[in-house]
C-alpha cells in the first residue's frame, strides 16, 4: 500500500515537473496609444503580439477590455483584436477602440468642471491551447492601462455668415466667356437679388449658368462645455449647405475666447454652385449646415509625444 502511495506521489511530482517545464505562450500589449480624438469621440489604437512555442497554430477571439472613467465604468468592449499566430511563431495585430464622449458625460459626475479625464482599462485575454498532455486547456492574461484625455463636450455653430455679389468685371467677363448676351448691369442686379433672397423683377440670366467667382466669409465657433482648451493652429475644412458641399478649404485664422474657438474663414465659389438647395438658403435667410474639419491636437508628452488628429462632422442650422 504504501508503494502505490509513493508511486503515485511520485508520477504526481514528475508530471508536475513536465508540465512547468512545457514552455507556455505570452502575450504582451506592446502598443498603447490614443489614434484619433473627435468633438465626439476618442479612438484608442492597441497592439497585441503574442509568442506560440507550439507546433499547432493558435487562435483566439480577442480581448475583453472594461473602460472606467473617473471611477465609473462607462463601456466594454469584448473580442477585440483576435488573430491565429502560426505554429512555432510570433504575431502582432494592431485594432482599436472607440470610447464616445457621450457615454462619459451621462456618467461622471461634474464633467463641465473638468479638463482632463483619468481613463483607466481593464483588459483580459483568454487563448485556446492545443490539447497536449500536461498543458492546460486555456491560458489569460491581464492587463491595467491609464491615459488621460481631454474633457469634450462641444457645440458647434456657423456664424456671421455674408456672401459679396460680383463685380461689373466679373460678370462681363463670365457672360462673354458663356457666350451669353445680356445686359452686364442687369445680370449683375439679378445675381444681387438672389444672393439678397430678392426674386428678380424680370428672369435676366440664372446665376448657375456663369462662372463667377461668389466671395464667402463666415465663423465656424466650437465652444466646449468642459474645461479642456480645445486649440489648434489650422484647420481644413469643407461647409455644406442644406445637404450640398459649398467651399472648401483651410484656414489659420484662428481665435481662441475663452471655451471657444473662432474659426474665420475668407474663401470663393463658383455662382455654377447656386443650386436650388443653395439659393433656398439665401430666399429664406436660414438652412441646414454641416462642417467638416481635419486638424491636430498637442497634447502633454506623457500623454502623447506626438500631436493627435483631431476631426469632426457636425451638424445644425443658422440664420443670418
Amino acid at each position: 500500500m504504501k508503494r502505490r502511495v509513493f508511486f503515485i506521489l511520485m508520477s504526481m511530482i514528475a508530471f508536475a515537473a513536465i508540465a512547468q517545464s512545457i514552455p507556455k505562450p505570452t502575450a504582451e500589449l506592446s502598443k498603447f496609444t490614443i489614434k484619433e480624438i473627435t468633438l465626439r469621440d476618442v479612438t484608442f489604437q492597441f497592439e497585441l503580439t503574442v509568442s506560440n512555442p507550439y507546433p499547432l497554430a493558435l487562435s483566439f477571439s480577442g480581448m475583453t477590455l472594461d473602460f472606467s472613467v473617473e471611477g465609473s465604468k462607462v463601456f466594454s468592449a469584448a473580442n477585440k483584436g483576435g488573430f491565429t499566430v502560426p505554429a512555432k511563431g510570433k504575431k502582432s495585430n494592431t485594432f482599436d477602440v472607440r470610447l464616445a464622449y457621450e457615454d462619459i458625460y451621462k456618467l461622471v459626475q461634474n464633467y463641465s468642471t473638468k479638463e482632463w479625464l483619468n481613463t483607466v482599462i481593464d483588459g483580459s485575454l483568454t487563448i485556446p491551447l492545443p490539447k497536449v498532455p500536461g498543458v492546460p486547456a486555456t491560458i489569460s492574461f491581464n492587463y491595467k492601462l491609464e491615459k488621460k484625455i481631454p474633457a469634450i463636450k462641444p457645440e458647434v455653430a456657423i456664424t456671421d455668415f455674408t456672401v459679396t455679389p460680383p463685380s461689373a468685371a466679373e460678370v462681363s467677363a463670365a457672360l462673354k466667356k458663356a457666350g451669353k448676351k445680356v445686359d452686364p448691369e442687369k445680370a449683375r442686379g439679378a445675381i444681387a437679388n438672389v444672393l439678397a433672397g430678392k426674386k428678380p423683377a424680370a428672369p435676366v440670366i440664372d446665376p448657375a449658368e456663369l462662372d463667377l467667382p461668389l466671395r464667402i466669409k463666415f465663423t465656424i465657433k466650437i465652444r466646449n462645455d468642459a474645461r479642456f482648451p480645445i486649440n489648434f493652429n489650422s484647420l481644413g475644412y469643407e461647409l455644406f449647405i442644406n445637404d450640398e458641399s459649398l467651399v472648401l478649404g483651410d484656414s489659420s485664422a484662428i481665435n481662441q475666447k475663452g471655451q471657444d474657438i473662432l474659426i474665420t474663414v475668407t474663401n470663393t465659389f463658383s455662382s455654377k454652385r447656386l443650386s436650388t438647395q443653395v439659393k433656398r438658403l439665401f430666399a429664406e435667410k436660414k438652412g441646414n449646415f454641416r462642417v467638416t474639419g481635419k486638424a491636430s491636437l498637442k497634447l502633454p508628452d506623457d500623454i502623447s509625444k506626438q500631436p493627435i488628429p483631431l476631426g469632426f462632422d457636425e451638424r445644425g442650422s443658422f440664420s443670418f
